[in-house]
Formats: structure tokens, C-alpha cells, sequence
């Protein structure tokens, strides 16, 4: 059954998207998702790998930074927003992209279906791409969940359906787990069926699956943060990421994977996440790495593990 729906699902994806083909990638792929002041951002742009961030809406918050701001349509709760205001943001330079809709198949975000999707990009999305040349368009953000690339499978057929083409430049996902290993395979799998640069707007270490709530350590965040922000940035075909984290309360999600303490001040796993502070470097016990990722100091096991 999951066979045939994939088949059917998969296969009219070459004619629901246009392909447009994106200009040689920065250096630096790392950002913010960020809910501060400008004071505070400051101290994760010292040492230029964070370059960018957004704000889950339209809406900067934090005039007069010097990193790059990418908007957001979160969902239907900021479409009056979002349409009274993209205009001029856009008009006042320095905007390289817009996101759409934040993990829209979950219930406690966005919550749309593929047709609400599809009609809330028709009329506020893909509009932007005539009025401001060069603007990269985002798709929808589904959650790391299975549910979510299934959503986003489907969205793309309501295109079909409806004799319309979506021109995303990025497909963009998110991610909550424990398993480093894992979290390439999504994005590999991700990328392998919608053959687009890939955004990353939001992954941790954070477990949602474990009836017992074990969480990752100290340790194993490092761990787990060096293993996939290494994989990413040596990964030609993922553009760009934000950790979740740069904030003081992390709603429900594990502490330990904030960037900052609780005085806003940037903490040890936030100079980890900038470059501040070297990445761990990471080798089994006895001195050999059944799968180090290419020009990294990563190395993950075949069993889905990290090695620390």
C-alpha cells in the first residue's frame, strides 16, 4: 500500500514544479530562527557563518541588524499580515528569499490541508516571484514526521490537478529526533524526491517518540549538532539551516539545546553553532570510524548511532 501511494504520488512531481536551477550557493548556510532583539543577535554574527535568520511571520522585529532577513507566511493567521506588509519589506532591499507555511500538516501549527496549502501559496507566494525579480520562493515546511513529506507529496499534486506549477527554488523541511544518522537519511530522502536545495528551518535533539522522555545529554547534543551541521555544510544540495535554540525558552523542547543561557548571553553550544569554539572531534573507542562524512570530522556509526 505505501508502494503504490508513493508510485502514484511520485510520479506526476516532474510536471507539477518547474525546475529553476539556483545560483552557486554561500559559503556559510547557517542561521537563526529567532525571537530576540538586535542587541542580543549580535553576539552569533561575530564570526560570519551566521548570516541570516527569520521570525516565523513577515516581520523583522529587529531593524537596523546587518544579517539577512528572510519572512515567513506562518499560516492563515498571518495572511492579512503578510499581504499588507511583504511589499515594502521586500522593496527595502537586502531580501534574498521568502518561506512559506511552518509544519503544515501538524495540528498545533500551521494545520492546513494540501488544498488550503496550495490556495495559500497560489495567492500569496508565488505572486511575489513577478514582483520582486530573483526572490527565492520556499515551499511549505512539513515537520520531520513521516506525515509530513507524504503532505507535501500531495500539495504538489493539487498543482497538477489543477493545471497550475509550482516554481519553488527550495524545498524546505524540519526536524525533531535523536539520531544523527537518521537525520541525513531524511534529507537525502527529502532531496532525492523533490531534486531541490534543501532548508533546514528548524532540527534539534530533542525526542518526542520515547514514552520514557530520555533526552540527550550535554554531551550528546554537541555530539549530535557536529555530526549534522557537518554533514550539511560539506552537503552541496543543503543551502541553508537554523538550529532550534536561539532562544531562552525552548517551548516544551529539551533546554540543552539552547544557544543561549538564561541571561540571553550566548553559551558554549551557541560558539559551537557559529564556529566560535571548534567542533568535537569524534572517533570510536577503539580508533576506528565505520562511516566518517566526507571532509568532516563527524563520524556515525552504520547502526544509527553517534560515536562519542
Amino acid at each position: 500500500m505505501t508502494y503504490a501511494l508513493t508510485t502514484l504520488i511520485l510520479t506526476p512531481l516532474a510536471i507539477c514544479f518547474s525546475r529553476p536551477r539556483t545560483e552557486a550557493m554561500s559559503p556559510s548556510k547557517a542561521g537563526l530562527a529567532w525571537g530576540g532583539n538586535s542587541h542580543e543577535i549580535a553576539q552569533f554574527t561575530s564570526t560570519g557563518k551566521v548570516f541570516w535568520y527569520y521570525t516565523w511571520s513577515p516581520k523583522s522585529y529587529i531593524p537596523g541588524t546587518n544579517i539577512e532577513f528572510v519572512p515567513m507566511l506562518w499560516g492563515s493567521k498571518e495572511t492579512e499580515e503578510f499581504s499588507s506588509t511583504i511589499n515594502d519589506t521586500l522593496a527595502g532591499g537586502g531580501v534574498t528569499a521568502v518561506l512559506g507555511m511552518n509544519e503544515s500538516q501538524e495540528t498545533q501549527q500551521s494545520n492546513l490541508t494540501c488544498s488550503e496549502g496550495a490556495d495559500m501559496w497560489k495567492t500569496y507566494i508565488e505572486p511575489l516571484r513577478s514582483h520582486s525579480e530573483g526572490v527565492k520562493l520556499g515551499s511549505s515546511a512539513p515537520s520531520g514526521a513521516p506525515s509530513g513529506k507524504i503532505w507535501l507529496e500531495q500539495f504538489l499534486t493539487v498543482f497538477c490537478d489543477t493545471l497550475s506549477v509550482l516554481q519553488a527554488n527550495c524545498f524546505v523541511t524540519d526536524w525533531f529526533d535523536i539520531n544523527s544518522t537518521q537525520f541525513v537519511s531524511h534529507l537525502q530522502n527529502f532531496h532525492g524526491t523533490f531534486d531541490r536545495p534543501i532548508w533546514v528551518t528548524e532540527w534539534v535533539c530533542q525526542n518526542f517518540n520515547d514514552a520514557d522522555n530520555n533526552q540527550c545529554s550535554e554531551e550528546e547534543i554537541k555530539v549530535f549538532l557536529n555530526a549534522t551541521q557537518s554533514f550539511m555544510d560539506n552537503t552541496d544540495w543543503v543551502e541553508r539551516y537554523t538550529w532550534f535554540g536561539a532562544m531562552t525558552d525552548l517551548q516544551g523542547v529539551n533546554q540543552g539545546n539552547a544557544l543561549m543561557n538564561s541571561d540571553r548571553d550566548i553559551n558554549s553550544l551557541g560558539k559551537q553553532y557559529t564556529g566560535e569554539e571548534d567542533n568535537m572531534h569524534l572517533i570510536t573507542s577503539g580508533g576506528v570510524c565505520p562511516f566518517r562524512i566526507p571532509n568532516t570530522s563527524a563520524c556515525l556509526t552504520q547502526n544509527f548511532s553517534v560515536i562519542y
